[in-house]
């Protein structure tokens, strides 16, 4: 059964701001950002109705040990699909993983409120890992394990993009 999660972040910035940073900035970010070691742009395109951005993440997130020794090596790499369509302030992604194909799936999108002067941030996900492509785990074990891991990794994720609101929040007042 997927995870679902939501979360609502108040930014002190303009939505624009706020918009564009997520957008185009994220990896000047990256040193802030202690859960990122890296994020690469594979493309950009410019559509009729918004922009379409590829990148590659690469986490340095730490999970407990027993779901680390469950997960495969590159689970913290996968690729960010992204659709920015600005007519209704929203993101659409999936994320991707370089390896281990469909090993999980993560959708979900992003949108941005104007608040005044602030920014309300929507953040909303749902997480599915497929629990037999995931080695060493008993076949009776999978399907109530993989719930856990899922709920883990989710309130992990979603910590990790409250911390790069702040991220993006600070480096907005900081300009």
């Amino acid at each position: 059964m997927p995870y679902k999660l939501e979360r609502e972040i108040s930014l002190k910035a303009k939505r624009e701001d706020v918009w564009e940073t997520y957008r185009d900035q994220l990896t000047s970010l990256v040193p802030s950002m202690p859960s990122v070691e890296k994020i690469e742009v594979i493309d950009r395109e410019v559509c009729d109705d918004g922009i379409r951005i590829k990148n590659l993440w690469h986490l340095a997130i730490k999970f407990p040990k027993p779901i680390q020794k469950l997960l495969p090596s590159n689970f913290m790499s996968y690729y960010d699909l992204a659709f920015w369509n600005k007519q209704n302030w929203v993101c659409e992604f999936s994320e991707v993983p370089i390896k281990y194909d469909n090993l999980y799936s993560c959708v979900g999108e992003n949108t941005f409120r104007q608040n005044g002067e602030n920014t309300v941030l929507l953040i909303s996900f749902t997480l599915s890992i497929d629990p037999n492509k995931i080695p060493g785990i008993p076949g009776f074990l999978k399907k109530g394990m993989i719930s856990k891991i899922e709920k883990i990794i989710s309130h992990e994720v979603a910590k990790n993009l409250a911390l790069t609101a702040r991220q993006v929040e600070l480096f907005i007042i900081n300009k």
